[in-house]
């Protein structure tokens, strides 16, 4: 089963400081780990962090949590290539792209292939991510059908 999960739950204060854009998005885009990048509400990946902060700067929303970073990951028996990743990353930040700003990256640097998916937490219309549980649960729901695979929370 493909696992779904947040980075940065339960840790104090992660991703609250003024370089979580560039440093996350950062990680991520790492030419080391990422095979396919993109994203939308942003120009470009290399212009991303810049442009998240500006929108949360232009709202008057540069403290607090700054992105949401999450993961989704495909164990090799389910046989999903880069490129499959790459495709299913393209729908699925589509769930989030008509209000936030949202980034991807497709690593290939480990034996699972796996999408980082890095959301501002400010929306293009200024509001912020409330991150609820059905939320959660419904973009679990969104990557199923995308995917057409079962997802699961991940607890590691």
């Amino acid at each position: 089963m493909a696992t779904y999960k947040v980075i940065g739950v339960g840790e104090h204060r992660k991703y609250f400081d003024e370089n979580a854009y560039r440093d996350t998005l950062r990680y991520i885009f790492d030419p080391n780990k990422a095979v396919y990048i993109g994203g939308s509400g942003i120009s470009s990946p290399k212009k991303a962090a810049e442009e998240m902060q500006n929108k949360a700067a232009q709202f008057g929303k540069d403290s607090g949590k700054r992105v949401r970073h999450s993961v989704v990951s495909f164990r090799p028996s389910e046989g999903v290539s880069l490129e499959n990743a790459k495709l299913y990353a393209q729908r699925i930040i589509q769930y989030y792209a008509p209000d936030y700003q949202i980034a991807y990256a497709v690593h290939g640097n480990t034996d699972e292939v796996h999408i980082h998916f890095v959301m501002n937490q400010i929306g293009l219309d200024g509001s912020r991510y409330q991150g609820k549980k059905h939320d959660y649960y419904n973009f679990i729901n969104y990557i199923q059908s995308v995917t057409h695979l079962p997802v699961i929370p991940s607890k590691k």
